[in-house]
């Protein structure tokens, strides 16, 4: 017939096409944070596709776009466009760069400055194999958390494995159990069995490392002990020490008679018991050739360590710490806070954060320090606390402050003190051979419940100890606030229960309010007919 042109199929079909690979390509590059970029390689193609349409078909389009009902469409489709741009945009955008606000208890949910100094620093490629099955509960925490180590620094990359699939990457990395996460450089590899922060920094903390350090723990005093469950041992201590690369061992002095060339650190946690003087002596020794010595004094115990601190510029005094301030915390008065500390490196990450001594005493730091001692206050109460020297009074529950006998607070509970061996306190004439004079290091906190398991994981007290001894053993990035095991499960869904979560709010949702406004836009052009 004249006067009636036929549309250019091909046109069509070309425009079809390219529309939906602008959909396609558009979604993908949305939604996926792996190989992302083939979603715009995809949106490029359609978007290619679309112009030769509109080349091949250009008398037709001209003769639409004529028509006013094509315009008053363009528009109301330009609008849709725009809209679903701005949704495409935005996904994009939230996939890419996490800005959101943790309002959980301890802000659990954030990685702590411990993952972040640690991923700043990683200069080699670090892969995170976590192998987990289709389904497997958990493994959307692992890809979630993967996921905020991968944004902080690209050279740790990760993908989940099914190990079905893989056995041979499974036998690889000798994995045996189902949700097992891998980190791997080069050739070696560590294994984390949850998914979860602290697991998964001290596994990257051991793979950046070679060989590990050697802390001792004095024995033979009646000191805390490495193997004891109860509240008042120590084995959370050595747990956690061990997790962050050390090997703890410990020291019987009296038969080893030094201290092992091999030591990073000595811990004496609360001897009952007092040392013979050749093994202060050792002690001595052990700190001129540079080493370092945490000393924890429980009150009423003196061990035969008063001498030997007081000729090194701190004195442990012979009182019990009170503070009434304590019970704003829920805390007894016999549990000093502590939230002022010195300018150290041990306690700078841990302002803002509080600390605990359950059963301590005050220490005196010598003014002048003796020669070659730099003296630093590590740990202080309040002004409210005061240290108790009338210890009889404590059964009776009328123990009060009494001027002229006890010690008005602020009370030093700990403190740091860098030493210089005789042989080298003049720093204006060094050795030959070594032009940077040997440094001992000696902490001495007036109480040594605070690390035990009853009370290492509250507050920052764990933070502290570790610190502590990341100082002496001289590993600076061991100074930090760590990971905090998190004492409940996170929500695990099915995957029924995961599908629901998505087709509902991203997909069901949105359509029904495409729909209805197709709905709104057909019934009001058929009212204006």
């Amino acid at each position: 017939m004249e006067g009636v042109k036929r549309t250019n199929p091909v046109a069509k079909w070309l425009a079809w096409l390219g529309l939906v690979l602008l959909a396609v390509g558009g979604f993908y590059y949305a939604t996926s944070l792996v190989d992302s970029g083939n979603g715009l390689w995809v949106m490029a193609a359609g978007g290619g596709t679309l112009l030769v349409a509109a080349l091949a078909g250009l008398a037709e389009l001209k003769l639409f776009l004529a028509k006013r009902s094509a315009r008053l469409g363009l528009g109301a489709g330009a609008s849709v466009l725009v809209v679903l741009a701005l949704v495409i945009f935005l996904g994009a955008l939230a996939a890419r760069h996490h800005l959101r606000w943790d309002l959980s208890q301890g802000a659990e949910y954030t990685l702590t400055p411990q993952t972040k100094e640690l991923l700043a620093k990683l200069d080699q490629p670090v892969q995170a194999l976590a192998f987990f099955k289709e389904g497997q509960a958990g493994k959307e925490r692992a890809q979630d958390i993967l996921t905020q180590y991968a944004y902080l620094n690209p050279k740790f990359s990760w993908r989940v494995v099914d190990p079905d699939r893989e056995p041979a990457l499974a036998k690889r990395y000798e994995v045996r159990n189902y949700g097992t996460i891998v980190l791997a450089r080069d050739e070696r590899f560590e294994q984390v069995k949850l998914p979860e922060e602290h697991e998964i920094t001290n596994a990257l903390l051991r793979l950046g490392r070679q060989g590990s350090k050697t802390v001792y723990f004095l024995t033979g005093h009646g000191e805390k002990s490495l193997e004891e469950t109860g509240q008042d041992g120590y084995s959370q201590l050595k747990s956690a020490v061990v997790e962050q690369n050390y090997q703890v061992k410990p020291l019987l002095l009296v038969q080893a008679k030094t201290v092992p060339a091999d030591a990073a650190a000595v811990v004496v946690a609360g001897p009952r018991h007092a040392l013979l003087e050749a093994e202060t002596q050792a002690l001595g020794d052990y700190l001129a050739r540079g080493g370092g010595v945490l000393v924890l004094l429980d009150p009423q115990q003196d061990a035969g360590l008063t001498a030997w601190l007081t000729t090194r510029g701190v004195t442990p005094r012979d009182d019990l710490v009170l503070d009434q301030a304590s019970s704003l915390v829920g805390a007894s008065p016999a549990w000093p806070v502590v939230a002022n500390y010195g300018e150290h490196q041990i306690a700078r990450p841990l302002q803002g954060v509080f600390t605990y001594f359950p059963l301590a005493r005050s220490l005196k730091l010598a003014t002048p320090p003796p020669a070659g001692v730099k003296a630093v206050e590590l740990l202080q109460t309040t002004a409210s606390a005061w240290g108790e020297t009338d210890l009889g009074a404590l059964t009776s529950g009328k123990a009060s402050f009494e001027q002229g006998r006890d010690t008005q607070g602020p009370l030093v509970l700990g403190a740091v003190l860098d030493l210089l061996p005789p042989e080298k306190k003049d720093q204006d004439q060094p050795t030959p051979t070594d032009d940077k004079p040997v440094v001992g290091h000696l902490v001495v906190i007036g109480d040594s419940d605070f690390a035990a398991n009853a009370h290492l994981n509250q507050a920052g007290n764990r933070d502290l100890m570790l610190n502590t001894v990341g100082f002496l053993a001289e590993e600076k990035d061991q100074i930090t606030l760590r990971p905090k095991q998190k004492a409940n499960q996170p929500l695990l869904l099915q995957p029924e229960q995961a599908l629901t979560a998505l087709v509902v709010p991203v997909i069901l949702l949105p359509l029904g309010f495409v729909i209805l406004g197709v709905v709104v836009v057909v019934r009001r052009r058929r009212r204006a007919a």
